[in-house]
């Protein structure tokens, strides 16, 4: 995705307000980073850019969507993380994730996701760290989601990646 095509998104991020926006994995061993502006987010994808990384993952709350959203510690093995012992992970039933391949990227085409109420009162006993799903409104998850994707596949479409 071009620097416009990443501009264009980070726009459509931040235009509802309240929105919290973080990475949806940190560094290892490092703190989550969050994004106060699109201009914030467009430097970061630039600088990974730059660095030769392929994409920008996000997770992305705004408050009508309720549920909790908070960066949670994880393990990691240091056997296979070159000594590193853990690093923080944003998820949630209702959390938005916005994956961005940056134009240097190869995999998987960019995209935006989320669960459904349905998926998550299925999966609930498997992540009982999520907490309940009625915490939820998936009203306004369903909203924000589906008003990302129009937005990205509008990108896609100017960029000819559709």
């Amino acid at each position: 995705m071009s620097e416009a095509g990443i501009a264009a998104m980070a726009e459509a991020i931040f235009a509802k307000p309240g929105v919290a926006v973080a990475q949806a994995y940190s560094e290892p061993e490092r703190e989550t980073l969050y994004f106060r502006s699109p201009a914030e987010l467009c430097a970061f994808a630039a600088r990974l850019e730059r660095e030769g990384d392929s994409c920008v993952l996000l997770a992305v709350h705004y408050p009508d969507m309720a549920g909790p959203f908070a960066p949670r510690r994880i393990a990691l093995d240091p056997a296979k993380c070159a000594g590193r012992t853990y690093r923080y992970v944003c998820e949630g039933w209702g959390v938005i994730r916005v994956y961005l391949r940056l134009s240097g990227g190869k995999g998987l085409a960019s995209n935006v996701g989320a669960n459904s109420q349905k998926r998550a009162e299925k999966w609930q006993s498997h992540y009982p760290e999520f907490g309940s799903p009625d915490a939820w409104d998936w009203d306004a998850v369903g909203r924000h989601e589906r008003r990302l994707v129009r937005v990205l596949k509008k990108v896609a479409a100017q960029e000819g990646l559709s």
